[in-house]
């Protein structure tokens, strides 16, 4: 396993256990998020509100790993995100890849391109 593969398992380990600092703990000291609508959001304190916002809207939010690749600073994980939406107790999935720009060990930026499955209804997709 390569160390990209292994920061992005280690990152998506955190995200399931919704583990706040240890989502942070794999991102670069100036990280980006390009969020599947192309919204940049970057720095350290935007990422991290990110990421606790998504833990509270959907408290069993978790993203099951389908393939991960990675190597020269750069990696690739496909993913299936499932969780309950807290608000409205619908339930969320959004199939998707994270295309991931890996330096010093660390991701220092995320382009997500998850997309809400097909088979749910409108009121039922991410956002």
């Amino acid at each position: 396993m390569t160390r990209e593969e292994e920061l992005i398992k280690s990152y998506f380990a955190a995200f399931n256990q919704h583990d706040i600092e240890g989502v942070m703990a794999c991102f670069h000291e100036h990280p980006v998020i390009v969020d599947p609508s192309g919204k940049r959001l970057e720095g350290r304190d935007v990422v991290r509100r990110h990421y606790e916002t998504g833990f509270d809207l959907f408290p069993d939010g978790r993203c099951d790993l389908r393939l991960c690749t990675g190597n020269g600073g750069r990696g690739v994980a496909e993913s299936l995100f499932r969780g309950t939406r807290a608000q409205f107790g619908k339930v969320v999935e959004a199939l998707g890849a994270e295309v991931m720009e890996i330096a010093d060990g660390k991701i220092k930026e995320i382009r997500d391109y998850h997309q809400p499955s097909a088979a749910k209804s409108d009121e039922q997709r991410v956002g």
